[in-house]
């Protein structure tokens, strides 16, 4: 999966767009190692990244990846290193990162304090009672939405949507990369709950467009595939953006 890419940028950062994050308040929900969540700070400088996830072992992991991240600019692992030695991909990207900042001065100082930026929190952002104020411009949702299908139900995956337009401001952004049917199968038997909600499932994930432009009230809905040439197995699912 997505957690054993240990070398460089992850490749959906790739297509992620500059003005979806530079300067917004942004929410990762399902943000897994913290890893993306911590590329994007880094990237496109966000004004402020909370992620959350419902695994709290996950969450003490993303903030171990921010205290090293932030201590040596490297997005990859450690153990990357050592089998990098050979080739400059760790150090390439660090010098990507530097080179976003206005002036392309080098300095490490320039670099934004991630610790300002991002945070973590475990939470279940289904069941959480939020307040729900508009306070996020944009708002992730990626490879998480069968997860939350499987263990909640089709009442779990309406409660996400809503609840993600409601905590979005007027003209935000949600980022979805949602998980196909196919893929619901192969994990129907991780518990009775999902093996449950499984056959009861009627909201297939080719309906959430429909259902977040007709019923949800998003405006407008893009595709971003992943244009990437030789990408990894996993990373060419569609990515959708819908506009507040």
């Amino acid at each position: 999966g997505h957690i054993d890419r240990n070398v460089g940028e992850d490749p959906r950062l790739e297509i992620f767009k500059k003005e979806w994050f530079a300067g917004k308040d942004c929410l990762d929900i399902g943000c897994n190692q913290g890893l993306v969540t911590i590329g994007l700070a880094m990237k496109f400088v966000c004004r402020s990244i909370l992620g959350v996830d419902i695994d709290k072992g996950l969450i003490e992991t993303a903030n171990w990846n921010l205290r090293r991240i932030s201590r040596t600019g490297n997005v990859a692992p450690e153990s990357a290193k050592v089998h990098n030695s050979s080739d400059s991909t760790t150090q390439s990207c660090r010098e990507e990162v530097v080179s976003e900042m206005p002036n392309g001065n080098i300095s490490k100082h320039e670099q934004p304090d991630l610790f300002e930026i991002v945070s973590f929190r475990s939470e279940n952002f289904v069941q959480s009672t939020h307040r729900y104020t508009e306070q996020y411009d944009t708002i992730m949702c990626l490879s998480v939405t069968k997860w939350i299908h499987l263990n909640w139900g089709d009442d779990g995956i309406i409660t996400l949507f809503v609840k993600i337009w409601s905590l979005l401001r007027p003209g935000g952004i949600f980022i979805m990369e949602p998980q196909p049917w196919t893929s619901y199968r192969k994990n129907r038997l991780v518990s009775e709950v999902a093996k449950e909600n499984f056959n009861d499932i009627c909201i297939y994930p080719e309906k959430f467009r429909e259902i977040l432009l007709d019923k949800v009230g998003f405006r407008s809905a893009e595709v971003i595939t992943n244009r990437l040439v030789g990408s990894v197995a996993g990373f060419d699912r569609p990515i959708e953006v819908y506009h507040k």
